[in-house]
């Protein structure tokens, strides 16, 4: 049967799937059999037995595959931080627009917002150096988070 994720715990270990069928399904991390970690929206088929899933294996027709450098966001977001580049390669465009305006308007203001987007960037550069491939795929790419 296919499906899609709607959500997924880590702490858990636990999700929930909408199937074609218009039913849910509850599944455990246990029953996910794709390298790529669980996430919400993803494109799944798996097999219903009662009101779980089981063997779930993402649809690779219709997961786009999204490979982001972990160490190419952290360059940029060292050296272009300020100005969001390392959002947009990341796709967060709302964020990286929002850092974009702050920073070219800040120049007019005295820089004092322009500082402020310099140390995000610089902050999100050191959390992207310092956490694994693993988890900057699961936190930032598949788990679409914005800010640090």
């Amino acid at each position: 049967m296919k499906g899609v994720v709607l959500d997924f715990n880590e702490d858990t270990s636990r999700g929930i799937i909408a199937a074609d069928d218009g039913r849910r399904y509850e599944f455990a991390g246990i029953n996910w059999l794709s390298e790529r970690y669980p996430g919400s929206g993803m494109h799944v088929d798996f097999e219903a037995q009662d009101e779980r899933a089981e063997n779930i294996y993402l649809d690779p027709c219709l997961n786009k595959i999204v490979e982001k450098d972990r160490m190419a966001a952290a360059l940029l977001a060292f050296f272009f931080g300020w100005l969001g580049f390392h959002k947009f390669y990341l796709g967060h465009k709302q964020p990286a627009t929002i850092m974009l305006c702050v920073s070219l308007g800040g120049l007019l203001l005295l820089a004092i917002p322009t500082l402020v987007m310099m140390v995000i960037g610089f902050i999100e550069f050191i959390i992207y150096v310092t956490c694994s491939d693993e988890a900057f795929d699961r936190v930032y790419i598949h788990g679409n988070r914005d800010w640090f």
